[in-house]
């Protein structure tokens, strides 16, 4: 049973829609860990731990619970339509000077550190010295610039006005925050959880410092997802289109606080079908793709979309944003625009997808898809 600071508390998380998990607890008084998503009709959608999302009947839920979910509608903020949607593409995303970094607090008798950049506060439990902290600082708030630029409609989950960021200086310690293993870093629960290590970090006297230069595009990956409205989190959508949109802007050509999308892509199709920019790390699904059906494809469930053919799953999302974002209706994303204001007003499912079509049929987008990445010099077989 929870008190009556815990109970206000919880919906305040619910009513500025963070995602962050709670304790929700059913009439048999059994309890269960989820983040809240959003109500529909008689039901709230929640996702679980592992990234599964449920719709649960809310008269199946507790008395406390039913009574914080039944405020939200007259008390929670109406989802509106951000005002970037169908705008134009960035053709680059750079970040104007230096990123200001500061030390709110360092506690070695606690191991709690603290520190904030301008949308970011990262808290740490080892010492992060001032050259290593302005340094991955920068990516942090590229990718933040980036996202805000891109005309999805995009919004931080933030807590106190700053995205939650978790660092821990070994992997034992990640996982056993609830990191994924051998990951190199995760978004859960509302926060990006990082292990040092992923950040080029090395441990010294003075504490951690930058070691050498990394691959930051899973981090990137977690990062966007961090910063994707939960609105967009739901069957139809979480496999495609929201792993498909984080594997879109994290192999975006990326330098020193600067992102350069290619509406070509060449990056796409050297990610998806190779090894990646100089053998960095690719899907290597080669340019004859057998793909399932995309209807299929679009209404997969999550657990089976990040399972045992993940690799697989994420490449071909990834083929499907970048047509989607660059080659339908000549790169004017028109389709995708109203398939997200289609989520924002409460479209689920089929409902959900049909602006995808076109007024069209399954069959012929496909067709669609099939010729636009033929031309780029890979062969997708639909059902084949």
């Amino acid at each position: 049973m929870f008190n009556a600071s815990f109970r206000i508390a919880a919906m305040g998380v619910l009513l500025m829609g963070a995602a962050h998990a709670r304790t929700w607890t059913d009439r048999l008084g059994r309890t269960f860990e989820a983040d809240f998503v959003r109500i529909d009709g008689a039901s709230v959608i929640l996702t679980l731990p592992g990234g599964r999302i449920i719709a649960t009947p809310i008269a199946d839920l507790n008395a406390g619970d039913q009574a914080a979910l039944k405020h939200i509608e007259q008390l929670r903020p109406a989802i509106s339509v951000s005002s970037n949607l169908g705008g134009a593409w960035p053709r680059e995303v750079r970040l104007d000077g230096p990123v200001a970094c500061k030390v709110v607090s360092e506690d070695a008798a606690t191991g709690r550190y603290i520190y904030e950049s301008p949308g970011y506060r990262f808290t740490c439990d080892a010492r992060v010295t001032d050259d290593a902290l302005r340094n991955f600082s920068v990516m942090f708030e590229a990718t933040r610039k980036y996202a805000k630029a891109v005309p999805l409609g995009l919004a931080g989950r933030e807590r106190d006005g700053k995205l939650d960021v978790r660092l821990y200086r070994n992997m034992v310690q990640y996982i056993w925050a609830g990191g994924l293993p051998r990951s190199a870093g995760c978004f859960t629960r509302g926060a990006v959880l990082v292990p040092m290590e992923s950040l080029g970090l090395k441990e010294g006297g003075t504490g951690f410092s930058l070691d050498a230069k990394r691959d930051n595009k899973v981090l990137i990956h977690e990062l966007v997802h961090q910063l994707t409205p939960g609105i967009y989190m739901q069957p139809g959508v979480s496999g495609w289109f929201c792993e498909g949109l984080a594997e879109y802007m994290a192999i975006t050509p990326y330098n020193w606080g600067y992102f350069s999308p290619d509406i070509y892509g060449n990056s796409v199709k050297t990610y998806v079908t190779g090894h990646g920019e100089g053998g960095g790390g690719g899907r290597a699904l080669g340019t004859r793709i057998n793909v399932p059906k995309l209807r299929s494809f679009f209404l997969m469930p999550y657990s089976d979309y990040s399972g045992s053919n993940a690799n697989f799953n994420y490449g071909v999302g990834l083929l499907l944003i970048h047509y989607f974002i660059n080659v339908e209706g000549g790169g004017n994303t028109l389709r995708l625009t109203q398939f997200l204001k289609g989520l924002q007003a409460g479209a689920t499912g089929e409902a959900a997808l049909a602006p995808l079509l076109g007024g069209g049929s399954y069959e012929k987008l496909e067709g669609e898809i099939a010729a636009a990445w033929a031309r780029m010099g890979v062969q997708l077989q639909f059902g084949g």
